[in-house]
């Protein structure tokens, strides 16, 4: 179970956390900045939710000592409605997202979650800032396909223009995305990433654009949009195909006249950000679905960098693993620090759907479960190999003359199971193995009638 360190000086406010959270998080409680800073340091913690206005050390404070300390975990701030701009500005001191006073229940859980998810994405990327961006050295691989991706990466990480990174699930374009940010000169200022397949569709324009007190039923009071929070700086959009119409042409007017709304008001704020686009789709397809806006299309694809999958750079595989065994194997006080000639082998025929996050997955996975032997073997690689035997056994037989859409439903439902029996029911994990987030997986379970327990 996770856990959750809430900060506040007001016993009822933490009273009401505890409430909300039990069940599904573990719950530490702390009444000012100096406790919270002794807990963080006795205790492992998922993720904090920091009151700015405290007697002693304040929010900011606490959140720049977090910082300092190299503690990585994701901070949620609350704070009051007038307290908005220190809100903005605790995040552009790397708090993930921040919470108003009076709170809405449904609110925190998903502002929560979606941290969570975020963090993990963000902690599967490494940590950029202890390599050097510049070289893009955080990247690994020296395929061909992966070498003019990065040539790509670097011309547009020296100008403004808008970028827009494609390939498919696990290939690495959030990092790409960071590396562009990092390595030029908005680098000192916020790197701010959105999922827009994350965020519930009657959702999306708020947290983009922000909204004012009473704009729709819900906004007990005034938001900053994420777009507002990157001034300065990147916005990151993630799986940009997934964004409703109404959201992507106000967000063609940024990319337009520099200018945006919030919900609810005719009052232009000025946006000095600079856009990178990611998709897994292909976009031409989608503006044929009527899922995507043609001229939005061309205002983001600029600079188009296509990130190659897995199997399309499969020299890449040996340096990877090496790059996995040296991170992975000394936090879980593993042994092992290569692969045999045929683990290697087993590894370049492999498909790798699930690309370099599968890779990784598979190393960390075999580190947990034999950390005593010095090199890894095919033996060792019972998830590679349950993998293809359920691919096999899945068959094609079994969706001839269905269909079309039940034959997906009942591939996306095997899919789903597969990933459950090999997460042990825990749906966060799950999501990751599928590359989605646990409120689309959760959503797509209910869709598609699958049993939550392993019975």
């Amino acid at each position: 179970m996770q856990t959750i360190l809430v900060i506040d000086d007001e016993p009822s406010v933490r009273a009401s956390y505890g409430m909300i959270l039990s069940g599904a998080y573990r719950v530490l409680e702390a009444e000012d900045g100096e406790i919270a800073l002794r807990l963080l340091a006795a205790h492992h913690v998922d993720l904090a939710i920091l009151d700015l206005i405290m007697p002693g050390l304040s929010g900011i404070e606490v959140l720049e000592q977090v910082a300092s300390s190299g503690m990585d975990l994701p901070v949620i701030v609350v704070t009051a409605h007038k307290g908005v701009d220190m809100a903005v500005q605790a995040m552009k001191r790397g708090a993930r997202d921040y919470i108003l006073k009076p709170f809405d229940v449904d609110e925190i859980m998903l502002t929560i979650e979606r941290a969570l998810t975020e963090h993990r994405h963000a902690q599967a990327l490494n940590t950029l800032r202890e390599a050097d961006v510049r070289t893009f050295d955080a990247i690994v691989g020296k395929s061909p396909a992966l070498t003019h991706a990065l040539d790509l990466a670097r011309k547009a990480m020296r100008v403004d223009s808008t970028v827009l990174i494609s390939g498919e699930s696990g290939t690495g374009k959030d990092l790409l995305a960071r590396c562009i940010h990092f390595g030029g000169p908005r680098a000192p200022e916020p790197f701010v990433p959105v999922s827009c397949c994350a965020i519930p569709e009657h959702l999306v324009e708020s947290e983009l654009f922000g909204h004012e007190k009473g704009a729709f039923t819900g906004a007990v009071e005034n938001r900053v949009g994420k777009i507002q929070v990157a001034n300065g700086g990147t916005l990151f959009l993630d799986e940009i195909g997934e964004m409703p119409l109404d959201a992507q042409a106000k967000l063609l007017r940024v990319l337009q006249d520099g200018q945006f709304y919030p919900v609810g008001t005719d009052k232009a704020i000025e946006a000095d950000v600079r856009f990178v686009c990611a998709t897994n789709r292909d976009l031409k397809e989608r503006i044929g679905e009527g899922g995507l806006r043609e001229d939005l299309y061309y205002r983001i694809n600029v600079i188009p960098i296509e990130m190659p999958p897995l199997r399309r750079r499969r020299e890449d595989i040996p340096l990877l693993v090496a790059h996995f065994l040296a991170k992975h194997a000394p936090r879980v006080n593993a042994r092992a620090s290569s692969l045999t000639p045929d683990a290697l082998a087993h590894l370049a025929s492999h498909e790798w759907p699930g690309n370099v996050r599968e890779l990784e997955n598979l190393v960390e996975r075999v580190l947990v479960h034999h950390p005593h032997i010095e090199a890894i073997d095919t033996e060792h690689m019972e998830g590679l190999d349950s993998l293809r035997s359920t691919a096999a056994a899945a068959g094609l037989a079994e969706f001839e003359g269905l269909p079309i859409e039940e034959a997906t439903a009942r591939l996306e439902r095997h899919l789903i199971m597969r990933a459950l029996q090999r997460a042990d029911y825990v749906q966060s994990r799950a999501a990751d193995m599928l590359g989605t987030t646990r409120r689309i997986l959760r959503y797509k379970m209910d869709q598609l009638g699958v049993d939550t327990s392993p019975e």
